[in-house]
């Protein structure tokens, strides 16, 4: 080891490089110039004995050294920050910053219903809504880039912790007088050709899983990322959709009477879509979090299919389930 002595700023400004993945971002995060981020890496350097990151294209990419010891400094300056974060949260006062992904058959309700609520309570908070993909939305908690989570998540992994927030079914939209408006079988939904949603642009989605199970598969002829592009597609064309029915009755109630779309039962069983809450345990006691989670488990729970609701409890991921 040399005589370069630690301190906590360092650390703080290579989390904040990691996270950021840019010395100028990095900077504006922390409210420092970026002459002294700079420097504080070439610090860390010196003390590492090692680059820690790189240039690239846009920005800088960590180097192995830095992937290697990053789980342990990210979950010691959480612990740090938790044992000296006062133990109650005053949100008329205290000045928050919360970071927020929603998947996007609720976004239409939350973002409004959060940020109205958020404002009300308190004159100092902000928050900073994602984009949402399974994926990317538990990246981004893992890396701490987000705070939490609103989606469907059928997989997550060990030490995240979850709550169910409302349940909810899908339901196929088609044009008005299409052909399948007023009986449609199973093998007549399978052999239609629909325009499958999935933020991820994945080409197959649960509907298809369950279709597998029945010893069908559907044609897809176009993967769109929002719900809203869907119903407008259908509404010009033959093709059907699948969609949360709390979106038809919420966010897509307009487009479905505008358009005149028509609503019907998928033709099958199904599984509930479980909306759940999800966020990492380094926030998990954290008081300013706990508000927050409480404001947005309280914006986008019930309704839709609520019953299904009572036995979800708050948890934590135990292996690869939700």
């Amino acid at each position: 080891m040399n005589n370069v002595r630690l301190d906590l700023n360092l650390l703080l400004v290579i989390e904040a490089i990691m996270l950021e993945r840019n010395v100028t971002r990095a900077a504006a995060s922390l409210s420092m110039s970026q002459p002294a981020v700079s420097n504080a890496l070439r610090r860390a350097r010196k003390l590492t004995q090692d680059q820690l990151f790189l240039r690239v294209a846009d920005g800088v990419q960590p180097t192995s050294r830095m992937l290697a010891i990053w789980p342990e400094l990210h979950r010691s300056l959480a612990v740090i920050r938790a044992s000296i974060a006062p133990h109650h949260f005053d949100p008329s006062s205290d000045p928050t910053s919360f970071r927020l992904a929603v998947t996007d058959s609720l976004t239409a309700e939350a973002v409004c219903g959060i940020t109205l609520k958020l404002r009300a309570a308190s004159t100092y908070a902000r928050v900073a809504f994602s984009f949402h993909t399974n994926a990317s939305s538990l990246d981004g908690i893992e890396r701490g880039t987000l705070d939490c989570a609103v989606g469907m998540f059928p997989a997550l992994p060990r030490g995240i912790h979850v709550q169910g927030l409302r349940t909810d079914h899908y339901v196929c939209v088609m044009q008005r007088g299409h052909a399948l408006m007023r009986e449609m079988t199973l093998d007549q939904f399978a052999a239609a050709a629909h325009v499958l949603v999935t933020p991820s642009g994945m080409d197959l989605s649960a509907i298809d899983g369950w279709l597998s199970l029945q010893g069908h598969a559907r044609t897809i002829v176009a993967v769109v990322n929002h719900f809203a592009d869907a119903l407008r597609i259908v509404a010009e064309s033959d093709l059907l959709t699948c969609v949360p029915s709390g979106f038809v009755t919420g966010p897509g109630q307009m487009l479905i009477a505008r358009h005149g779309l028509v609503v019907r039962d998928l033709p099958f069983e199904t599984e509930k879509l479980i909306y759940k809450l999800v966020w990492h345990e380094r926030l998990h006691t954290h008081p300013a979090h706990q508000w927050f989670r409480s404001l947005v488990a309280e914006v986008c729970g019930p309704p839709a299919d609520t019953a299904d609701l009572r036995t979800a409890k708050v948890g934590v991921a135990e292996a690869n389930g939700s």
